[in-house]
């Protein structure tokens, strides 16, 4: 949903949907980093950040390139966490 601008860009709010797979990534679009612990084998990192405003990049095979703003709220990071039954993958 449109919900202004942000920085001169168009900003929209994620609402609902379904999350199918949570990638770890060496550039995650969040701009934070994970902790990994080798020895108890476990890994400390935000997926989704409630609010924040997250700059998104689309080319199209049209030729259309599209620059935006997109974030999603407090409620709809609740809903996306009691939905998921999807896979992990680390360095995708």
């Amino acid at each position: 949903m449109h919900r202004g601008k942000h920085n001169g860009l168009p900003l929209y709010e994620s609402l609902g949907g379904i999350v199918t797979t949570v990638a770890l990534v060496k550039d995650p679009a969040l701009e934070s980093t994970s902790i990994a612990n080798e020895q108890k084998k476990t890994i400390t990192s935000p997926i989704m950040i409630p609010d924040k405003k997250i700059y998104r990049h689309d080319e199209f095979a049209t030729g259309l390139k599209q620059e935006y703003f997109c974030f999603f709220s407090v409620d709809t990071i609740k809903y996306l966490y009691d939905t998921f039954t999807g896979d992990f993958k680390i360095d995708h």
